[in-house]
């Protein structure tokens, strides 16, 4: 009865779903929004006990939150009852045990993999469950839940998120990039996924798998998830499997945008309210601040995250309404802040502008590395290593790079690649947390 139950909770949250596709303009977007509003604001300010105060307050008034306050105020903001110490204990159990079903009553606790240094926790109510696993059903498949499809979700935990959707002819799998990637070559040999969902990283080792006879699968659609899609994993994926690399941006705050038939990365405006922090106004640079429309266990309300984003200049061929993002560019700390030229102040120099530097410094390069030592170096590795013919090339680039933008050059070292586990974000550009703090102060 109970899987009854959750597959007709997965059905009604569809066609709810599938009724906000019709919002076409902004006007109807908006409208639907302070409709969802008006409706989340008074049950969070009656249920969670941080927010009482701002019940009377429009929204631009609740506070900002980061994830530093967002997990310090837990016990209080969430409407469950649940503390960090519970959820910390019952996540942490399910990392170590590889077991990810158990949970707190009808809650699912998640850990988010913490890119940041800082892992954050979430709940979902099994109602929220039903709602994420229907709208990313609405989104992504067409035939929602009478798609036959074979669908395999490389990831590095697991959730009973992840088993709401399952029948005769939707299928999700579970891969644990946790264990010995010969194994993950063999479930998914065994498997034979339609559709490849996974972070870029994990994808692009299955596709040089697969480019070097190691493993063979025919996925029909690949779709990057949880980390930024670099282009030199794009172009892997591309050439091996003969498709173009779909993304779903998501975060432990919510299933945030998709990309349409076009290739436009669109924010789920039906679902969430956007402002944005701008940090680069000129070329449309923003870090969201996101308000959840549904989410009630834990609410995600004027939720700073870390991500840069580029919005896009042009509306998108598809016609939505949507937000389109131009890029999803990386995280705030990603951003490598450097002296102006005359030593005054910093100056950001962003992840995409540094990567096409290198990387167009040498047709050679298949992989890089770049982390800021301090304000005034950067070590950079890259794959084939560095000869003195390449360094000096990637020396010159970068100079004159530096000096077109009018920023004082720095002292450039070059270095071996380093070990990459598969469980952990790929993050090929590092910056300097506390220059950037240091900015923001």
């Amino acid at each position: 009865m109970s899987s009854l139950n959750e597959t007709l909770g997965v059905a009604w949250h569809y066609l709810a779903a599938r009724r906000l596709q019709r919002l076409r303009t902004r006007e109807q977007i908006q409208a639907h929004q302070q409709r969802r509003w008006h409706a989340m604001h008074a049950r969070i300010a009656d249920a969670s006990p941080f927010y009482a105060a701002y019940r009377q307050l429009p929204l631009a008034q609740w506070p900002l939150m980061e994830k530093r306050e967002w997990m310090h105020h837990f016990d209080t903001i969430n409407t469950a009852g649940i503390t960090l110490s519970q959820a910390y204990a019952l996540a942490e159990q399910a990392e170590r045990t590889r077991n990810f079903r158990p949970g707190l009553g009808n809650v699912t606790v998640g850990l988010s993999t913490g890119t940041s240094g800082a892992r954050g926790v979430f709940l979902a109510s099994r109602s929220e469950r039903q709602r994420w696993a229907a709208t990313l059903l609405a989104k992504l498949l067409p035939g929602g839940v009478l798609a036959r499809e074979r669908v395999a979700l490389l990831l590095r935990a697991g959730s009973n998120l992840y088993d709401t959707v399952h029948g005769a002819r939707l299928q999700f799998r579970y891969v644990d990039l946790l264990q010995p990637f010969e194994q993950v070559l063999r479930q998914l040999e065994t498997y034979d996924p339609t559709i490849l969902v996974g972070p870029a990283q994990a994808l692009a080792l299955v596709a040089s798998a697969q480019a070097n006879s190691t493993t063979h699968i025919t996925p029909r659609r690949i779709i990057s998830a949880a980390e930024v899609l670099d282009p030199l994993d794009r172009a892997v994926m591309e050439r091996t499997w003969n498709v173009r690399v779909e993304q779903i941006y998501q975060a432990t705050e919510g299933f945030l945008g998709q990309t349409c038939a076009h290739g436009t990365i669109h924010l789920n405006e039906d679902c969430i309210i956007l402002e944005r922090d701008w940090i680069d106004r000129t070329h449309r640079r923003f870090v969201p601040i996101i308000t959840d429309l549904y989410r009630f266990t834990q609410p995600v309300v004027r939720y700073r995250l870390n991500d840069v984003l580029i919005e896009r200049a042009t509306a998108c061929p598809c016609g939505s309404a949507h937000v389109a993002l131009e890029q999803i560019e990386g995280r705030e700390d990603d951003i490598v802040w450097l002296h102006d030229a005359a030593n005054a102040k910093l100056r950001p120099v962003f992840a995409d502008s540094l990567a096409r530097i290198v990387l167009n410094a040498d047709a050679a390069i298949r992989d890089y590395q770049i982390e800021q030592c301090d304000v005034q170096s950067l070590s950079i590795a890259t794959e084939p290593a560095p000869d003195i013919n390449r360094e000096q090339a990637i020396r010159s680039a970068l100079a004159t790079f530096f000096v077109t933008l009018q920023i004082s050059v720095p002292t450039i070292v070059f270095g071996a690649m380093p070990e990459h586990e598969l469980g952990s974000k790929r993050r090929r550009v590092r910056g300097l947390a506390a220059l950037r703090d240091q900015k923001h102060a």
